[in-house]
């Protein structure tokens, strides 16, 4: 959306920028990324699965269960789609992960991606997405606040993406390095969109979507 997102806007479609704390990637429209990612995701944890499985030899002792913790959360099947109220308009927002969720430890970094289009609003309204952000938050076992120095990661421009289906806008938000004892990450996304009439004079008007996805950390080792 800055930079180079300036010049994609001005195409109406989405562009290409970094962002780097927590990061921002914007790509354009294509083959949607998620269900190659979701599948790399879910063999990844198979191999890891079967890996782990105890194997039982004659004579030897039946070796004792580990624990089994489960990673994922509302990422736990590889992606999750979610449809979100702004104003007029139903926002459809994906959510995936190119990194298999047993990999997302506190320590590693972690690629949120999601993809956004809208549906309703005025037949003749253009609707941008004008911020994208992401503020995240962690809790330990215990379910007790983890104090992080993370920023917000976030990315906006004042001409915004054209995302009125079948256009779209897609960006992976890079979740940087969490304190060793926090066991569950909450990402509060926000989604800030303008709806102009096209050809009437009308004023534009800004709509606001927000969501929360909660991921359960896999522990390192």
């Amino acid at each position: 959306m800055a930079g180079n997102g300036k010049a994609a806007a001005g195409r109406g479609a989405a562009g290409t920028a970094l962002v780097v704390v927590t990061g921002l990637l914007l790509s354009g429209c294509g083959t949607p990324p998620w269900e190659t990612a979701a599948s790399a995701s879910a063999s990844a944890s198979a191999s890891a699965s079967a890996r782990s499985t105890p194997q039982r030899s004659s004579g030897s002792a039946t070796p004792a269960p580990t624990e089994s913790v489960a990673v994922g959360g509302d990422l736990a099947a590889g992606a999750v789609s979610r449809t979100l109220t702004a104003g007029d308009l139903s926002v459809d927002v994906r959510y995936w992960s190119t990194l298999p969720m047993d990999e997302w430890t506190p320590g590693a970094d972690k690629p949120l991606s999601m993809s956004v289009t809208t549906r309703g609003g005025g037949s003749d309204s253009e609707v941008r997405l004008v911020r994208a952000a992401v503020a995240v938050f962690y809790r330990d076992g215990s379910g007790a606040d983890v104090t992080a120095a993370a920023s917000p990661a976030e990315q906006s421009d004042s001409q915004g993406y054209a995302v009125v289906t079948p256009q779209s806008w897609s960006g992976t938000f890079v979740l940087g390095a969490a304190p060793e004892r926090a066991a569950r990450l909450r990402a509060v996304v926000t989604l800030v969109l303008t709806e102009t009439p096209v050809g009437t004079g009308g004023a534009t008007a800004q709509q606001t979507a927000t969501d929360t996805l909660s991921v359960d950390l896999a522990r390192a080792g």
